[in-house]
């Protein structure tokens, strides 16, 4: 099925993105095409992304929301799906994706790492707890299905998504996106998944600062219903 596209943010990922780009090659059969999103890059990323004829586009304003945003609006097939450039999200899982898709026919498919089947070999406690207590907080407070909130590995008809109204740039993005799926009634379904151990570099994500500006954005959100 040649209706999806690969959308990876990076950063400074020369390393884990080589690694991740020459594992994609065993399932291309699911993909039409890669679109990386260079985050103003200070070493090999984009001549790697090049090497191996991935679409490149440069973002002026940093963040993980912005370029997402970014990527999908230059999207030329009907699905799209996130991957991170650490390698942390296996390429093996697109086969999965594509059968849940033809199955349930619905316009988003999130990736869990927590419940049956599934699991993290990248958590670290302080993760962990973090991402339960979010994903509580959708569960409750918005009325989330979603057992894993702050997991960006989804695939979601790009029609869909574009008829979502966003405010967040930053990693706020991650629980604003299901959030506002959920309000458009945009129909979802689950697979669970098993997260790797991201295969070089330092982890963009910072814990207390990215997760209070996250508490922040559902706070946001809800008053803003």
């Amino acid at each position: 099925m040649k209706k999806i596209t690969i959308i990876i943010p990076a950063r400074n990922e020369e390393a884990s993105l080589k690694k991740l780009l020459k594992k994609f090659k065993l399932y291309k059969k699911y993909y039409r095409e890669i679109i990386v999103i260079d985050g103003k890059s200070s070493d090999k990323t984009i001549e790697i992304a090049k090497k191996n004829n991935c679409r490149i586009i440069r973002q002026k304003k940093l963040g993980y929301g912005d370029a997402i945003i970014k990527g999908v609006s230059a999207v030329k097939t009907k699905y799209f799906i996130i991957f991170d450039a650490d390698g942390s999200k296996d390429p093996r899982y697109l086969s999965r994706f594509y059968y849940n898709l033809k199955k349930n026919k619905t316009d988003i498919i999130y990736a869990e790492r927590y419940g049956a089947g599934a699991g993290s070999l990248d958590d670290t406690p302080l993760t962990y707890i973090g991402n339960r207590i979010f994903t509580l907080i959708g569960k409750i407070f918005f009325n989330l299905s979603l057992n894993d909130i702050l997991h960006t590995f989804f695939l979601c008809e790009v029609k869909k998504f574009k008829q979502i109204d966003f405010k967040f740039k930053d990693f706020s993005f991650c629980v604003e996106f299901p959030i506002k799926a959920k309000r458009e009634n945009i129909s979802c379904s689950y697979i669970p998944t098993i997260e790797k151990k991201r295969y070089d570099g330092v982890p963009k994500v910072r814990s207390f600062i990215d997760g209070a500006k996250i508490l922040i954005g559902m706070v946001f959100l809800f008053i803003n219903r």
